[in-house]
Formats: structure tokens, sequence, C-alpha cells
């Protein structure tokens, strides 16, 4: 219960959690980042793809942020730098106006944190070096 607990707080400090008015991240995007807390990256990276598909801007960005998330904590930097035209455009629909280079990454970084410090409560490690190995494609082929 406790590293729900500090994951609660964590997410109200960083705004990304809303107990009053309408949520600004979205269901599909909350699952995501749980998903993403628990190295399922494949699901997190679904989630955020359904999130972006409702059609809420706010929910639409947040999904962009996540992603980039996901594909850094991959080990896919570049994957999600190609992602900021995207962030960019997500920000700019929702917002009205152009997104900072420091607040996109500000953005990122506080998913990163959340992801860190729920992984780090659950004494898992933060990289995900404790998950079995992916079988190979090849190996599974025959």
């Amino acid at each position: 219960m406790r590293p729900l607990l500090l994951s609660c707080a964590l997410l109200a400090t960083t705004g990304l959690l809303s107990s009053c008015g309408e949520d600004p991240m979205g269901p599909d995007n909350r699952l995501a980042l749980l998903a993403l807390t628990q190295c399922q990256y494949d699901k997190a990276t679904r989630l955020t793809d359904n999130a972006a598909a409702q059609g809420n801007a706010d929910h639409t960005y947040r999904a962009w942020v996540l992603k980039a998330a996901i594909l850094r904590d991959r080990g896919d930097a570049a994957g999600a730098e190609a992602l900021n035209p995207g962030i960019e455009a997500a920000w700019e629909a929702a917002k009205e106006r152009t997104l900072s280079e420091y607040r996109r990454e500000r953005d990122i970084g506080m998913i990163e944190d959340v992801v860190r410090a729920e992984r780090l409560a659950r004494n898992r490690p933060e990289d995900c070096t404790d998950l079995p190995p992916m079988p190979s494609v090849e190996g599974a082929a025959e």
C-alpha cells in the first residue's frame, strides 16, 4: 500500500493527478503510466495510442509525452527525439501556443521521475534489469 501512496503523492505534486475538475491525463494514459512502471512497454505504448485516438487534446499531448518516456526507458533516445514534432503539434493543439524545449523536457522528465520512484518504492531496479530476457525472434520461429 505504501508504494501506491508514494505514487499518488508524486503524481499529485507533479500536476499529473487532479482530484477535482477534468482529468488532465485520461484513463488510458494513467494505465500506460502504470504499465511503464512495470516495464510493460508494448502495453504502455498501446494504451498511449488509445489515449491519442480519443480526440481529447490534453490527453493526446500526455500520450505523446508518455510515448517519449517509454522510448527513453527502453534505451531508444533517437526514437524519443523523433517524436518531438508530434509532441509539439499536440501541445499547440491543446494549449494554442508554442511548446518550449524546456517545457517538453520537463514534462517527459516528470514522467521519468514518477516511474523511477515507483520502481524504487517496489524495490525494483530503475532500468528493468530484473526482467527475464525476451526470446529472440529467430528462436521463436524455430
